[in-house]
């Protein structure tokens, strides 16, 4: 596999919601920050706060073969960068294992309908503006596959398409 992959989780917006606005981070993929990494427990709770699910379900995938640093909030959504190494099966067992750790709304196998549509509308949106390899989201996940994030388009059409990104809870103003 050439490049990087990127996977986008969309359920940022009762993370950002519990963490307050947006400072300028308005990127749809970005780089991660290092977490912190220290978790314990082994099941998630229904009640769980979405930010330590998403710790959880990051420890998750590097013990399964995934190696990835923790979600980084502050990066105008919850992105993770991958290893370009990482194989499209490795990634897929890791997925299934871990999904009892994802946030609500984030299910490989569904998730909100809305949020799905308004991600839909920033993949169209960043292919209007230049990015043509941008793929449509699989549920509420875009699998950024390649070296899309290196499109000399990318930054001005990420630019563009804030509204689309805040939209569906991928940061943005």
């Amino acid at each position: 596999m050439r490049g990087r992959v990127l996977i986008a989780l969309a359920a940022v917006t009762l993370l950002l919601a519990g963490c307050g606005a947006d400072e300028g981070g308005s990127d749809v993929a970005s780089r991660t920050g290092n977490g912190t990494g220290n978790q314990a427990a082994s099941s998630a709770k229904p009640s769980e706060d979405p930010r330590e699910k998403m710790l959880k379900y990051a420890q998750c995938m590097r013990e399964n073969g995934v190696d990835m640093p923790d979600p980084d909030p502050n990066q105008g959504g919850v992105m993770f960068k991958l290893d370009k190494d990482t194989s499209q099966e490795t990634m897929q067992k890791a997925q299934e294992v871990c999904k009892q750790h994802q946030p609500s709304g984030q299910r490989a196998d569904g998730g909100d309908p809305k949020r799905a549509e308004a991600m839909r509308k920033v993949a169209q949106c960043m292919r209007d503006n230049g990015v043509e390899d941008y793929p449509d989201p699989e549920g509420n996940t875009v699998r950024i596959n390649g070296d899309v994030d290196q499109d000399p388009d990318f930054k001005a059409a990420q630019e563009k398409c804030q509204k689309e990104a805040a939209e569906a809870g991928m940061g943005g103003s």
